[in-house]
């Protein structure tokens, strides 16, 4: 892009709606398509632009027969609107293009581009109020979206350009601010920013020092673990290097500014050479140790499910507090004779100063809560801390009494992550060639990497029979009934579990117990759509029946099958439960096969299906439009006329707007007027007059228009949504002689459609693939054991 000509009127505007302001006049750019055209001269300053390149910019692969001349139309026009302002010469062309001259105007985007490095320069040589001037200078130039309305790929890519160099100038100016002291201003400026951006992790890390240098830590590690989380189920990754120093920075108080700084009072002991992670747990003690506020003892619940490393943690609590130079009672409560010991505490640590109380397996001693809320704890020293750890956290008894309100500090223990667990293992001396394959079996569960680490010394195949039913044993405990081991095994193997599934799998079973169950287990997860295990425990318990029960297994995953191919899959109406239907789907075939790899696995599509009204109409069709061209754009138009039943549109729930679109029609006997109006159609028709004849009272059923922006990218939540239709429709709708499907990208889904049976029609009409099945020579319940069941066991 260029900067700012001298002696000229002219100016370009980009940095939101498109505009020329000649003077004090701004003009009419024309249509869309024509500010597309001028769009790419500008963005090529000065360059020759080909005929070619401004076609496929417009239209890409949707050119329209006419396209050249119709360039050739708009750059006329756009002269034309040139000259009449004292710009004849502005656009000159030759051979097979045309090039725009940049001396002849000013453009908003080239000044900001010099506003930011002369703000860049500012900052090197120590101005940094300078820099910040010159930034914001640069920032009000921008009056909404780049190209605001441009349709067209080569316009899609330079809003995409123009907008990540406003973030980036936003992000320089954030940080100027946090070196000039400003940090409460920044704690409040980033949050909105991180709403549009979600996993923009450079925003994190301005917000994570601006809380923490404004004397907010504890909101700054809240912030790390929301993150954290964030990433982690988005994008199945953890934090950056950048961000986890910071946060590495916090958790050891060493601040970039003085007055924030606090000493690491743990000497950086562990308790023996195999402790690893758990960083932010041994801050949030340390905290504890270092609190001086006198009366009542800080209270500290570690929960967390067997085997996850809280006896360890409890060992390094207990280093961490004697190099602070404290007092430490330790107390194991499963100990045959820790009910005696526990009652002594309160008289063992009387003349003690500040003294460490720590309790591991609590569990174990929960009939001695109400003895301890109420006259042990009462009666510790001053500056006393408290941790108990064990599988549950505090009890409604500790929540409820105003006596620990604001006392009471609940950490609960995730999985180490893959790097904690590789140097688990490799403090164990696993040899390098095993790390990896043991840190998958592990699934960052600490009991299970030790003891595969230590049968990994004799065996090197995992995971072993031996290891596989220690964890077991170990992380399940004691199981009630055959009925309790089955449920255990169906919350293993469905990606989510509830009463009604449980109903239909364990027959016989009272289902309402063992949901509930299940539920009070802490190795079990509630999520939105039910109960879930997760980690080494549900590959254990899987992989343990596979080995043990072959038909058992079988009978219970076809049982999950069919529950949700057919009461589930039918009745999923609303657009998360129909998301969940085929994660579902996807998870039950995760051993392979060709299905999953269709289901996207994270994230939420965020939408609210509604019918389409007659003020959505103009809306659907600017959305065919711009993202499949006029070709689209009319059949939805004539179809929206036509039925307007027939379509079905996804809006955003937080802020209404439309996401994407679909239309199904249902075809007895075609119009002549259809056909004419929808080539698509009548190419449909003329497959299936030469297939069948629609016996009386059947239709032909048509996915004609699945409409979101980028659908040729792959499967997310919203391919998700139309799949779950679609397939509720195949398997469930009634009356139907056949099936087509009009995709906007043939060789992405070819491997799929093949895979469930529906042919390809050869009639070319790009840029679509249209499939069909017949499902009158092969109906849905043999459809469905065909291609659905083969591939479960593969």
């Amino acid at each position: 892009m260029i900067g700012q000509p001298a002696g000229v009127s002219a100016r370009f505007t980009i940095l939101g709606p498109p505009g020329l302001h000649c003077g004090d006049t701004r003009l009419d750019l024309g249509s869309p398509q024509q500010q597309a055209v001028l769009m790419l001269l500008l963005a090529h300053g000065g360059g020759f632009v080909g005929i070619g390149e401004l076609i496929d910019g417009v239209w890409g692969e949707r050119a329209p027969v006419s396209c050249e001349p119709v360039i050739r139309t708009y750059v006329s026009r756009i002269r034309r609107l040139l000259a009449e302002h004292g710009l004849d010469s502005a656009i000159s062309s030759r051979s097979g293009g045309y090039m725009l001259d940049p001396s002849s105007f000013a453009l908003d985007a080239g000044e900001f581009d010099e506003l930011v490095e002369t703000a860049r320069r500012e900052r090197a040589d120590g101005r940094l109020m300078v820099a910040a001037k010159r930034l914001e200078q640069a920032l009000c130039l921008w009056t909404g979206t780049a190209l605001a309305g441009v349709p067209g790929e080569a316009a899609e890519r330079e809003r995409h350009r123009l907008e990540r160099l406003k973030l980036t100038a936003t992000q320089e100016l954030l940080r100027l601010q946090l070196d000039m002291g400003e940090h409460a201003e920044v704690a409040a400026e980033v949050p909105p920013l991180i709403e549009l951006n979600r996993l923009e992790e450079p925003l994190y890390e301005i917000y994570l020092l601006a809380l923490y240098r404004g004397g907010r830590r504890a909101e700054a590690l809240e912030a790390y673990r929301m993150v954290r989380d964030l990433l982690d189920k988005e994008l199945g990754v953890g934090p950056g290097p950048k961000l986890r120093a910071i946060h590495e920075r916090i958790l050891r108080a060493d601040a970039d500014h003085d007055e924030f700084a606090t000493p690491w009072t743990g000497g950086g002991a562990r308790p023996d050479r195999h402790f690893v992670g758990r960083a932010a747990e041994r801050a949030t003690f340390l905290e504890l140790l270092r609190d001086d506020r006198g009366g009542g003892s800080p209270l500290l619940f570690v929960r967390g499910p067997t085997g996850i490393g809280k006896s360890a943690l409890l060992r390094a609590f207990a280093a961490d507090a004697t190099a602070a130079g404290r007092r430490v009672w330790h107390l194991d409560g499963s100990a045959h004779d820790a009910r005696e010991r526990f009652r002594r505490c309160p008289r063992e640590l009387s003349g003690a100063e500040g003294p460490v109380l720590l309790v591991d397996a609590f569990e174990r001693l929960d009939d001695l809560e109400p003895w301890l809320r109420d006259e042990c704890l009462r009666q510790l020293p001053g500056g006393s801390v408290v941790v108990l750890e064990g599988t549950n956290g505090p009890s409604p008894g500790w929540l409820t009494d105003p006596a620990w309100s604001g006392t009471i500090v609940i950490r609960h223990l995730d999985a180490l992550t893959a790097a904690e667990s590789a140097q688990l293992l490799e403090a164990r001396g696993v040899d390098p060639g095993l790390r990896t394959s043991l840190v998958d079996f592990a699934a960052g569960n600490p009991f299970a990497l030790s003891l595969a680490a230590e049968v990994s010394r004799d065996t090197p195949a995992m995971p072993s029979r031996y290891v596989v039913d220690t964890v077991l044993a170990r992380l399940t405990g004691d199981v009630p009934t055959p009925a309790h081991r089955w449920a255990l095994h169906v919350c293993a193997h469905a990606r989510h579990t509830t009463e009604d599934l449980l109903r239909a799998v364990v027959p016989g079973g009272p289902a309402a117990e063992l949901f509930d169950w299940l539920r009070a287990q802490a190795y079990v997860e509630p999520a939105v759509h039910g109960l879930e295990i997760n980690g080494v425990l549900r590959e254990a318990l899987d992989h343990h029946l596979r080995w043990r029960d072959p038909v058992g297994y079988e009978q219970m995953h076809l049982r999950i099958r069919r529950y949700v191919m057919g009461r589930l899959l039918r009745d999923a109406r609303e657009p998360r439960a129909s998301v969940a239907v085929m994660r579902t789907i996807g998870h039950l075939r995760r051993r392979g096969g060709v299905v999953n790899r269709y289901v996207s696995q994270a994230g939420d599509a965020g939408v609210r299906e509604s019918p389409v009204t007659p003020a959505d109409h103009e809306e659907l069709v600017t959305m065919a439009r711009d993202h499949h061209g006029e070709c689209t754009a009319a059949s939805v138009r004539f179809w929206l006329g036509r039925r307007p039943g027939a379509f079905s549109v996804l809006r955003c729930r937080t802020t209404g707007a439309l996401r994407a679109f679909m239309s199904r029609l249902t075809l007895g006997e075609p119009q002549r007027e259809e056909l004419e109006a929808d080539p698509v159609v009548a190419g449909i028709w003329e497959d299936v007059s030469r297939r069948m004849a629609v016996p009386q009272g059947l239709h032909i059923a048509v996915a004609r228009h699945l409409i979101r922006p980028a659908v040729e990218a792959g499967p997310s939540p919203i391919t998700d949504l139309f799949q779950a239709r679609l397939l509720r429709d195949w398997l469930h709708e009634p009356g139907t002689a056949a099936s087509y499907l009009v995709v906007a990208n043939g060789p992405l889904w070819r491997p799929l459609m093949r895979y469930l049976g529906h042919h390809e029609l050869e009639c070319a009409h790009p840029p679509y693939a249209i499939f069909g099945h017949d499902w009158l020579a092969e109906p849905p319940e043999e459809w469905r054991e065909r291609h659905l069941d083969e591939e479960l066991w593969g």
